[in-house]
């Protein structure tokens, strides 16, 4: 919890920076990079955080990997959170930066599962559901997963709405487990 309070101030202050310069999509794309790239290989974690390796050679390693494909206003801010001790920290700060942004362009991400891969009809036939209920543009996670055999599940933020067929079934599981009978004599 302390960490992910940590990653908010850190983030909101490039999120202000950001914004200053007029930047925040740039950014925001370089964050996206950097936590895929984080997210995705261990040894570079490892790297990070090792107390042995100086910052310097963290602050290096940060240019060589990512120099050429994110902004200076970005790696000037990796720079200081290596030399504050914050490296480990970076990818938690990338997705609350993401977060930010979101929340600041009105975009809600909506999670959906399917049984199998889900077409634009779908997803607009989605959107113009949960058009009433939010007024936040939706930008789709598609992910498929045939063991909710079919229908779909919908998360935005907090809000999980099931309508998969393993979850109606799961529920008249739960109905006729319940005995009903009474015994009258």
């Amino acid at each position: 919890m302390k960490q992910i309070l940590l990653a908010k101030r850190y983030a909101k202050a490039l999120f202000e920076l950001a914004l200053q310069e007029k930047a925040t999509e740039k950014v925001f794309h370089d964050m996206e990079t950097v936590a895929t790239v984080i997210s995705e290989n261990r040894e570079l974690r490892r790297v990070m955080a090792n107390p042995l390796i100086t910052p310097a050679r963290k602050s290096g390693l940060m240019n060589a990997l990512f120099g050429s494909l994110i902004s200076p206003l970005s790696l000037r801010f990796f720079d200081i959170l290596i030399r504050k001790g914050r490296e480990q920290q970076i990818e938690e700060i990338a997705k609350q930066y993401a977060a930010l942004y979101l929340d600041h362009n009105n975009i809600a991400v909506a999670e959906l599962t399917t049984a199998f891969a889900a077409n634009e009809s779908i997803k607009n036939t989605i959107t113009g559901l949960v058009r009433h209920n939010t007024d936040k543009t939706l930008q789709f996670s598609l992910t498929t997963d045939p063991e909710i055999i079919g229908g779909f599940r919908l998360k935005i933020g907090d809000y999980l709405f099931d309508a998969s067929i393993s979850k109606i079934i799961s529920n008249l599981h739960k109905e006729f487990d319940k005995n009903l009978y009474i015994k009258r004599f």
